[in-house]
């Protein structure tokens, strides 16, 4: 009665059962303690898959293709790393793009390159270079098409082909003469479809999203009224904010950020409200979704907020405190390449792995101090809060182990995706960005711990802390960080006016750039390059590149 069994008497074929339980961490651990437990996991193609899929920070997504093993899911996973590390330029494709889309917004999403021209209210998004077996979705609205309503003019669009979703936040004017004008509260709306058709998407509930007030909306003399329009998953958010000068030192922002559970209500409870002073009507907080449950409000400092209830306001988790002041911060987190629900995917889409909401990278981008912060997200989910620490959290408790932070010049590219982040660096550090043709390198950096423990040789690893100086309010400040990443730089340079912006999704990149720079601009020309970003040894790395001023077909050298 007192034998007790040990996990070394069970039967061979369960040591790896019991194995795969456990968290990839304390897997490697077992394998350095125990010849037998190692054996295992060296005869184990699952084991080491999910050791792999852990090392890269990544989620296994169940996929209905029997004929595709585990051992090859693994050497597929083994090359996906490798290729980042190579990382090679060396063709590119042409895309037509209407004219009406010149100077239009512009998103890269699931593969999907998406246009809203507020001038025309007219709107388009078709695939980018789409893989065989990838479901597409290709749509053009005509101008004045996106509302069916009289005098109804869309203030925002979002598109997200994965749920085949698209979001208009629109308002309704009283008559013809006053459609220009911004709308009373009462006349705002969002209307949920489908990309692919018309009619209500399937999954909502209901057509019409309903707003609440705008606080301070009664104030005399706002300066600027703008929004934001936002979703992941089942959450759509819509921020908006007027700058009022009300004679005072500095103008002040009063903002609202209302969000809905879009499948399950068409009303919402969700409310958050405030005001920030800004040095600039351009100057404006700044969200984004960090999962399914989960909010970051980026102002002068990060505020997480739980959103899991939604029948009640957003609660405040956390206050995570800035090392500097900052007047304007930008977030940078894609969304499409977090793992959704199953029944949201797109059937045609056979992904094995997708990034961990609470393992992967956000981007901040502030000014007027030109900084960077590239920023673990485990920082907000693993909230061990010291005693007294509710009301704000020390940058030095937080931010030093779990930050990386850059300069960038007057004009920030930075593509974000999972643990990956590509930034342009000018090559001379001494070089200014105002310079003609100033030239510059993209740098891709990996942060996943595979990259960092596995690099083979390929790449330069810095795990030693970095230090800047910013000066602000007067006095030089240092800041030191120290993340660890790989960092491989491409052998391609670019003009500093020449690339526009980057994307950064999932094996492929975007580089959305001035072709015809140093030329003069032709507005009877209007094209998106597109060049494929390819490992010479697999085909991880493919990208297009678009411009805000659709320029120029000129070949681009990928000496």
């Amino acid at each position: 009665m007192k034998t007790k069994a040990e996990f070394l008497s069970l039967p061979e074929e369960l040591h790896a059962r019991i194995l795969s339980l456990l968290p990839y961490r304390d897997i490697l651990r077992c394998t350095s303690v125990c010849r037998v437990i190692r054996q295992a996991y060296m005869s184990s193609s699952e084991l080491q898959y999910i050791v792999e899929l852990g090392g890269q920070q990544l989620l296994p997504v169940p996929w209905t293709n029997d004929n595709t093993s585990i051992s090859k899911c693994l050497q597929l996973l083994k090359d996906k790393t490798q290729a980042w590390f190579k990382f090679d330029i060396h063709s590119f494709e042409t895309v037509s793009i209407p004219a009406q889309f010149h100077g239009a917004k512009t998103s890269l999403a699931n593969g999907h390159l998406c246009l809203w021209n507020e001038e025309d209210d007219s709107a388009k998004i078709f695939p980018v270079l789409p893989k065989p077996s990838s479901q597409t979705i290709e749509r053009d609205w005509s101008p004045g098409s996106l509302c069916s309503l009289p005098n109804a003019r869309s203030a925002d669009v979002f598109m997200d082909p994965a749920q085949n979703l698209i979001a208009i936040a629109y308002y309704v004017a009283p008559n013809e003469d006053e459609a220009h004008l911004w709308p009373d509260d009462e006349s705002f709306f969002i209307e949920l479809g489908v990309l692919d058709g018309d009619g209500v998407h399937p999954k909502a509930a209901g057509r019409t999203l309903f707003l609440s007030e705008l606080p301070g909306r009664e104030e005399n003399g706002f300066l600027t009224e703008s929004l934001k329009l936002e979703g992941m998953g089942r959450h759509i958010a819509l921020r908006r904010s007027l700058t009022v000068d009300d004679d005072a030192i500095l103008p002040e922002e009063i903002w609202s950020l209302q969000i809905w559970d879009w499948q399950n209500s068409s009303t919402s409870s969700s409310v958050l409200s405030g005001t920030t002073v800004v040095q600039d009507p351009d100057d404006s907080m700044d969200f984004c979704f960090l999962g399914n449950d989960r909010l970051l409000i980026a102002s002068h400092n990060l505020k997480l907020y739980s959103i899991e209830d939604m029948s009640r306001a957003p609660q405040l988790l956390a206050c995570f405190l800035l090392p500097v002041p900052v007047a304007g911060i930008q977030c940078l987190l894609p969304m499409d390449d977090i793992a959704p629900s199953s029944q949201l995917r797109m059937q045609a889409q056979q992904e094995m792995w997708a990034s961990n909401p609470e393992n992967r990278l956000l981007s901040l981008v502030t000014f007027p101090l030109n900084l960077v912060f590239v920023i673990s997200t485990r920082i907000f989910f693993d909230l061990a809060l010291p005693e007294g620490m509710e009301a704000g959290i020390h940058w030095k408790s937080w931010g030093p182990s779990n930050t990386r932070i850059f300069n960038h010049r007057s004009r920030c590219r930075v593509g974000v995706s999972g643990n990956r982040v590509l930034q342009s660096f000018p090559i001379d550090d001494t070089t200014e960005d105002s310079a003609p043709n100033s030239p510059h390198r993209l740098h891709m950096m990996d942060f996943s711990p595979s990259a960092v423990e596995r690099r083979q040789g390929l790449g330069r690893v810095i795990t030693e802390p970095t230090t800047i100086e910013v000066m602000s309010d007067g006095e030089k400040v240092t800041l030191t960080t120290s993340l660890p990443y790989v960092e491989v730089m491409s052998d391609r340079k670019f003009g500093v006016d020449e690339l526009i912006e980057i994307w950064v999704d999932k094996d492929r990149i975007y580089l959305p750039k001035d072709t015809a720079y140093p030329h003069v601009f032709d507005p009877s020309i209007n094209y998106l390059e597109v060049e494929r970003l390819e490992n010479r040894s697999n085909d991880a790395l493919q990208g297009c590149c678009s411009s805000d001023f659709w320029r120029s077909t000129r070949n681009v050298s990928t000496n």
